[in-house]
């Protein structure tokens, strides 16, 4: 009589379920994000738009640009802002929210 789960295949589900199962946990937290960045040696400098939970995120970074141009979506409409690189590198980490909205944080770090 064949066993359902054998040692083997036991450990196959183990290994699967511990790869896979954290894309599947709870979503992240902004904070939790922003915490990651500071853990590389980014420090914040401020948040535009609402914060608020989030279906995804994007980031926005370049060593080369003289500039880097955050923008976030608040009630359909579009604002924008200019930091330039001259002492600092910027970051922007976008976080697109599920009602349409977008929030970023930006965070620099010394050149």
């Amino acid at each position: 009589m064949k066993e359902l789960l054998t040692t083997k295949s036991l450990l196959k589900l183990c290994l699967v379920g511990f790869i896979v199962l954290p894309f599947f946990g709870c979503s992240q937290e902004s904070e939790d994000v922003l915490e990651e960045w500071k853990n590389d040696g980014w420090s914040y400098v401020i948040t535009h738009g609402e914060k608020g939970s989030f279906a995804r995120t994007g980031t926005l970074q370049s060593k080369k640009a003289r500039a880097v141009e955050a923008s976030w979506l608040e009630n359909g409409n579009r604002e924008t802002k200019l930091y330039q690189q001259t002492s600092h590198y910027f970051v922007v980490l976008r976080f697109i929210r599920d009602n349409k909205n977008e929030f970023v944080i930006v965070m620099k770090k010394r050149k």
